[in-house]
């Protein structure tokens, strides 16, 4: 499927223009190829290179268009380049590799890229340098899927899941769990090799102990996993309250952008907006939401429609209003009609236009649901805007989404101390992942049965134990199809 005995070359920048792009190549001749368009401003190092290095210069091409006659020379294009060379094995690849940092304009690119390619060096295909580095054992399949995770990322979230794959944390995890197995089946077979004798290596009903461990270790990965469509969906934050309770300004305050207009005039907002926030530990999005009350016209009854409706379907809302207003306690807790989430923080803003006397009073407040958190702020001024941040953090770890898979879940004291998402799953992986419970359910099952009536045979339950073993094996690559490969590297882009 993948030629690993050549050299490979591609755009490996974003397509269009930009300040700087990059032309990487991957194999035996891949400083041969580059020394074909390369000069570099001191010494020769392109013929005696030594490790890895940063070789400033300049790049020249000949325009095959610009011939005029055989006396006369073609005109040539130059441009200033940097040579990236990583000498294998400590490469990517494990290859020699070759990054042209150049000018990113998209003819010159693709022109340097054509003229690499008549000198001998093959377009790469769409992940085929992550591929190389898989062949080659520089990384694993989690690793490689994790590579385009990276690279696909569209939030703080995501990219943190990503990172936690590249670190190799489902690797180890796996290996850990193969090791075990291994272990496992190494027992079942002694016992079968040596029936006829008078040894016995480990009863069964210790192996089906040492089985039902790693079965709970299964369902402790599974349970603390979720999908890449989960880890998509960030939580929403409804910000709500009266009119000019100044939430827009709070928005403003916590996301860092002057996303919402701000205004004294009350009823500024009309239509929901929305902003991402960065939180400690991933990311929200923000929804600033028109101010509850009296309804004067049919496109202010629309516009608290719409706020009604976010603040039914957030999972997160935080009631604001306004302490400077003279019937401030009256808005102090939503309306008993507003159908609002579980999760509520009661924000307290414009502290820095009210007495320290009033202030106090706060302490007073009835919170709304019995046990939910207030917090006095100054949404202009910055008073407690951090501390809110981290009341919201918590609030959302707090809410996270169950689903239907959590549901039935068998009691494990390992289980209630784990935080859901903490390992983020391709399809793939978790398929893989179930095989094997299923493949250890069979075994326990059989093992059963041994004890009961000694007369299920134990190569059954090495068959399971092996089946296990596979299916682990699928996830990093230890056992694979071309079919599972081809699927993983064309979500790629060509050049990674």
């Amino acid at each position: 499927m993948y030629a690993l005995d050549d050299t490979i070359v591609a755009i490996s920048s974003a397509p269009g223009s930009a300040a700087c792009g990059i032309i990487r190549l991957s194999g035996a001749d891949a400083l041969k190829y580059a020394g074909k368009i390369f000069t570099p401003d001191k010494g020769d190092f392109l013929n005696n290179p030594v490790g890895s290095s940063v070789i400033p210069g300049r790049c020249r091409l000949t325009d095959p268009q610009g011939e005029t006659g055989n006396n006369q020379q073609k005109p040539s294009i130059t441009c200033p380049a940097r040579i990236f060379f990583f000498q294998g094995p400590h490469s990517y690849t494990t290859e020699d590799m070759v990054e042209l940092h150049l000018p990113g304009s998209a003819p010159l690119l693709q022109m340097i890229l054509e003229s690499l390619v008549n000198f001998g060096a093959r377009p790469g295909r769409a992940g085929e340098f992550t591929a190389r580095a898989f062949f080659n054992g520089r990384i694993d399949l989690t690793e490689a899927e994790a590579v385009a995770a990276v690279i696909s990322a569209q939030s703080d979230g995501e990219l943190r899941a990503a990172e936690r794959l590249l670190d190799g944390e489902l690797h180890n995890r796996c290996l850990a769990l193969s090791e075990r197995l291994t272990e496992i089946l190494a027992l079942v077979e002694a016992g079968i090799d040596f029936s006829e004798e008078d040894i016995e290596f480990a009863s069964p009903a210790q192996v089906r102990q040492q089985i039902a461990a790693v079965k709970d270790d299964i369902e402790q990965l599974l349970f603390q996993s979720l999908t890449w469509n989960e880890l998509r969906h960030m939580p929403q934050v409804a910000l709500a309250g009266p009119a000019n309770a100044g939430k827009s300004t709070l928005v403003n305050a916590l996301s860092g952008i002057d996303r919402s207009i701000v205004s004294s005039i009350a009823g500024t907002t009309r239509d929901l907006l929305t902003v991402p926030m960065a939180l400690p530990q991933g990311e929200c999005m923000l929804i600033d939401t028109a101010g509850l009350g009296q309804v004067d016209d049919q496109l202010a009854e629309k516009t608290q429609s719409l706020s009604q409706r976010a603040i039914a379907t957030c999972d997160l809302l935080l009631w604001v209003y306004d302490i400077t207003e003279p019937d401030s306690a009256a808005s102090a807790l939503p309306p008993a009609s507003l159908k609002s989430p579980a999760q509520v923080i009661t924000v307290v803003n414009k502290i820095d236009l009210a007495p320290e006397s009033t202030i106090k009073n706060l302490t007073k407040l009835k919170a709304p649901h019995g046990s939910s958190p207030v917090l006095p702020v100054s949404a202009q001024r910055g008073d407690n805007v951090e501390n809110l941040k981290q009341l919201i953090a918590q609030a959302l770890q707090l809410n996270l989404p169950t689903s239907d898979k959590h549901q039935d879940m068998p009691e494990n004291p390992h289980l209630s101390q784990t935080h859901y998402g903490n390992i983020a799953l391709t399809i793939r992986q978790r398929a893989s992942l179930c095989a094997t419970q299923k493949a250890v359910d069979q075994a326990l099952s059989l093992l059963a049965g041994i004890e009961k009536s000694n007369l299920v045979p134990s190569e059954l339950v090495a068959l399971e134990l092996r089946s296990g073993l596979d299916n682990l094996g699928q996830i990093s690559g230890e056992v694979i199809t071309e079919d599972i490969l081809g699927r993983i590297f064309s979500r790629f882009c060509i050049g990674k």
